[in-house]
């Protein structure tokens, strides 16, 4: 009985539900006939087609309008002889949600008549959701005519909206020619970001060009590419601008377009063409108020290089990173998409709590000295493999072992040594139940951090466990690499387990407080300890 009770609530509900759906889809089609009625009455017009384009977004309400611009098109049609921009403006944008060939010839021909600079960005903004393939000559003779015109005060913001509206319609139709970096022994100025408390580590491997230390990373003047490019531990690869100083806020686009920004590019590449470019600015201002600053920075920049850097939010090439100062101004540098960094191509996979493959670098470049050549390493958390490939790139292994107990992870750690052409062996196991027939040389790991599935309480567990399990897979004098964010949970272990000796400690900073602990496991200290006592 209580089931039958319950099928007959849940078949009540549905129905209640598909109602309640039935009643507001009727509404709609009743709200849509109004704003209708009210068009071709020409009453309220401007609020009409506002309600109307919002409606839009609804398919079904798309539907039920162009059945009635199908019975009725003069209604829609002859907005575009209004008085009132604003009513150009909205019909304008109405008809292109309807991407008929008929409201595609209206808008493209009010398009054409329209005066007032405020409208003129809603036509190439409305012809989006039309066929526009038997225009585009046209709309690239606007374009080529918008970038020729002198700007005033006045008519600048116009243009720019007009300009970006033109660029995302031409999108859909060109595609852009690629550049290919071709001046790859070309002496360069450029900066490696790296980690801020480890900068020594990069420079102490670069040979070629003048270097100076900055906050964020290491300067290289007259840099050798191919050199900067084997090395592993720097993040980005940024190049410097001729620009002299601080670059002034209110003038911050005539100074990059007077900059040699557009001569470093062609110098560096092979291809013809406008380069597709995105903004991007570290600053102090509002998440809203940076947005803002660079749309209208990037408008600005491609009308001052006469539609030779093309803004573009996804298809681009190039990068102009902005750093803003103390004092307001920018420094402004190159991150080139085209550039040929194939340092860490292999990292096809990798999960949540991976770790960074140049820091996984640095984690190597630091522990050097303890690395030993032909060692048989094992990751007991290898996650998707970045540890053990990096410890294989700084010095080379006889035998590499990764243990994970998530499974896709360990696919993804296949798939990238396969990349990376390295013979590591991966098993998707607990390490708590790993054995093998002989001991480890080396451990290597990104211990795991407190989440979801583990707690504190676990995780301490967890390495008092690993800890515990040394003997039984570290051969005596064995070296231990731990990356971690729980430094108190590792310094517990150390003391509990005087067989294990801390060679050194690096701090490695971020949100978690990451160490990186050099270790050696050395038994017979024990040994000598329990013989002395």
């Amino acid at each position: 009985m209580p089931v039958y009770a319950g099928v007959l609530r849940g078949y009540f509900l549905c129905t209640v539900i598909q109602k309640a759906v039935h009643k507001e889809i009727q509404e709609r089609k009743r709200n849509l006939k109004e704003q209708f009625e009210a068009l071709r009455q020409g009453c309220e017009i401007r609020r009409s087609l506002i309600s109307m384009k919002e409606e839009l977004k609804i398919p079904d309400k798309r539907r039920e309008l162009m059945t009635l611009f199908t019975e009725e098109p003069k209604t829609l049609l002859s907005l575009f002889q209004e008085e009132d921009p604003k009513i150009r403006k909205n019909a304008a944008l109405v008809l292109g949600a309807l991407g008929t060939k008929d409201c595609r010839e209206a808008v493209w021909a009010a398009y054409q008549r329209e005066e007032k600079r405020f409208v003129k960005s809603a036509y190439p903004e409305a012809l989006q959701g039309c066929d526009c393939s038997d225009l585009l000559e046209q709309l690239r003779e606007r374009k080529k005519a918008l970038l020729a015109e002198e700007q005033t005060t006045e008519t600048q913001k116009h243009q720019q909206e007009e300009l970006l509206a033109l660029n995302a319609l031409l999108a859909k139709y060109d595609k852009r020619e690629r550049h290919f970096f071709s001046e790859i022994s070309r002496p360069s100025d450029v900066v490696l970001i790296t980690h801020r408390d480890y900068r020594e580590v990069t420079r102490e491997q670069i040979t070629v060009g003048e270097t100076i230390l900055l906050r964020s990373g290491v300067k290289v003047l007259g840099g050798s590419l191919e050199e900067l490019l084997r090395i592993r531990t720097f993040r980005e690869f940024l190049f410097c601008l001729d620009t002299e100083g601080e670059l002034e806020r209110d003038r911050l686009a005539e100074q990059l377009a007077a900059s040699n920004l557009l001569a470093l590019l062609a110098e560096l590449h092979q291809g013809t063409g406008a380069f597709g470019f995105r903004i991007d600015c570290k600053s102090r201002m509002t998440l809203e108020q940076r947005s803002s600053f660079t749309k209208k920075l990037a408008a600005r920049l491609e009308v001052l290089t006469g539609g030779q850097l093309v803004n573009s939010t996804s298809n681009y090439e190039v990068e102009i990173r902005l750093l803003e100062t103390k004092t307001g101004g920018f420094y402004a540098f190159l991150k080139l998409y085209t550039l040929p960094d194939h340092r860490f191509a292999y990292r096809k996979n990798h999960v949540a709590a991976s770790i960074r493959p140049e820091l996984a670098a640095l984690c190597m470049e630091l522990a050097s000295p303890w690395l030993k050549e032909n060692a048989r390493v094992l990751d007991p958390f290898c996650g998707a493999g970045t540890m053990l490939i990096e410890r294989n790139y700084r010095v080379h292994a006889d035998t590499l072992y990764g243990v994970d107990v998530y499974g896709p992870a360990v696919a993804g750690a296949r798939e990238n040594a396969e990349t990376a052409r390295m013979p590591i062996h991966y098993i998707n196991r607990d390490f708590r139940d790993f054995t093998h027939e002989y001991l480890f040389d080396e451990i290597v790991t990104n211990f795991p951090t407190k989440g979801k599935n583990m707690n504190g309480h676990d995780l301490e567990a967890l390495y008092e466990k690993f800890f515990g399990r040394l003997e039984q897979l570290l051969c005596s004098g064995g070296f231990v690499l731990l990356y971690t964010q729980d430094r108190t949970f590792v310094k517990r272990q150390l003391k509990k387990n005087p067989a294990v000796r801390l060679l050194r400690e690096w701090p490695m900073g971020g949100q978690e407080e990451s160490w990186l602990c050099a270790l050696r496991y050395e038994p017979q200290l024990c040994t000598e300890m329990m013989e002395r006592i």
